[in-house]
């Protein structure tokens, strides 16, 4: 029975695998070289070193980590910036706090020095803010001289595969389609993903990404009988199988594809499973909050899947974004703004400060100021994505309940402005 299902007896138990199997990176794992602090990437990339006679890559994911590449580093100048905005803000607002609850005590203790604790708690916020400062002059940095790509060039120079040509593009084109209709993984999640890439005289639409991978992976697996370990921080439900918010592992039609096409083994994990036990096998050690950190990152980059290509961001819909990462429930939502006002990303960011959802909650600025492609009567769109990270008293009902607080929200907030759930 078990070689006839074997799919359904998936074993990623044994350490031998990490020295028989062809490791594979996807282009998010690469992409967040860029993400983590330096000494987190500083040992990837050691590790990648060692490993480096098991590493190929897919044309397909060299392609996304090239285009992708500079609106990562970009992306993250603009995350220190905002923090920087915030904690100066932050810093104004505790500052004024202080003075107005700490006057009553300036005469009753005499030996307190009120002023001091004051420009103590302004010292410690301006420490941190000058520590930001510093690690964002690194960033810019990197789109004049970027050691990460120069080690990713040199670790992967002659381990990477072709493209397909035209008529093989057609062919997965059309199989694709045919898939995704009936939900067949992988890609059928990014079935309404918009935006192409022209690359070698040929368009590729982005929406068949994953599908060509998978197809380049399979050829590359027959050609060189070999079993295949594929890292990934993608989390979408057309890889992985899920079950009461856990992972439970690779998709069974993939394991069962992949051995049927291949005659191998496919073995899917993510970073930090890859940096625990390729890490044993070739004397790297990671430390707890170095894997910490990896899965918050992975977290953080992979609750939108979104690409961008000629500075426009594309992002999936709504149900391909309702998941559940690690146990927690997360509502996710996208919301559209008609507005005639232009409106700066410090503004909407400020705006979103302010949301009434008494509990915590994320923002992220997809479009801003785009010339409306909906209303006659409206002269820009921006395009927002909401995450809200929901206790164990989740309902369907109280996911109702933040989209309906989102738009009374904005509507109250912004004059002349229409505003949409997307789904």
């Amino acid at each position: 029975m078990k070689s006839i299902f074997k799919e359904f007896y998936f074993d990623n138990k044994s350490s031998d695998i990490w020295i028989n199997s062809i490791v594979i990176l996807d282009a998010n794992v690469l992409l967040n070289l860029y993400r983590y602090s330096k000494e987190t990437s500083k040992k990837l990339l050691s590790l990648l070193k060692k490993s480096q006679e098991r590493l190929w890559l897919p044309h397909q994911i060299a392609l996304e980590f090239h285009l992708n590449r500079t609106n990562v580093i970009l992306d993250q100048q603009t995350s220190y910036e905002k923090i920087e905005s915030i904690l100066s803000k932050k810093s104004i607002e505790i500052e004024t706090s202080l003075k107005k609850e700490l006057s009553s005590y300036r005469k009753k203790h005499v030996t307190l020095s009120i002023d001091s604790i004051i420009e103590q708690v302004k010292g410690s916020i301006n420490v941190l803010i000058s520590e930001i400062k510093q690690e964002k002059e690194d960033h810019p940095k990197l789109l004049r001289n970027d050691h990460i790509k120069a080690d990713i060039t040199e670790i992967f120079e002659g381990r990477v595969g072709k493209p397909y040509e035209k008529k093989r593009l057609e062919e997965l084109s059309k199989e694709a389609e045919q898939r995704y209709k009936l939900d067949i993984p992988p890609g059928f999640m990014d079935a309404s993903k918009k935006g192409a890439i022209f690359y070698n005289g040929e368009i590729i639409l982005e929406k068949y990404g994953d599908y060509i991978l998978w197809q380049q992976i399979i050829d590359y697996a027959k050609e060189k009988q070999t079993d295949i370990i594929f890292i990934t921080d993608d989390d979408k439900e057309d890889w992985w199988y899920y079950s009461k918010g856990k992972t439970i592992g690779p998709r069974s039609e993939l394991l069962n594809e992949f051995s049927n096409k291949t005659n191998r083994e496919f073995y899917m994990f993510k970073p930090e499973v890859f940096m625990k036990q390729a890490g044993k096998v070739y004397s790297e050690n990671f430390s707890d909050n170095t894997i910490t950190e990896v899965k918050e990152v992975s977290k953080e980059s992979g609750d939108y899947p979104s690409f961008v290509r000629n500075g426009t961001n594309y992002i999936g819909a709504l149900s391909q974004l309702n998941q559940f990462y690690y146990g927690e429930h997360t509502f996710e939502y996208i919301i559209l703004l008609h507005h005639n006002k232009f409106l700066s990303d410090s503004f909407l960011a400020d705006l979103t400060e302010g949301f009434p959802f008494g509990e915590e909650f994320s923002c992220y600025i997809i479009d801003s100021n785009i010339p409306s492609a909906k209303s006659v009567n409206y002269s820009f769109e921006s395009k927002l994505a909401i995450k809200v990270y929901l206790d164990d008293t989740w309902t369907v009902g109280k996911s109702e309940y933040f989209k309906n607080l989102t738009l009374t929200y904005f509507n109250m907030k912004l004059n002349d402005c229409q505003v949409e759930i997307l789904e």
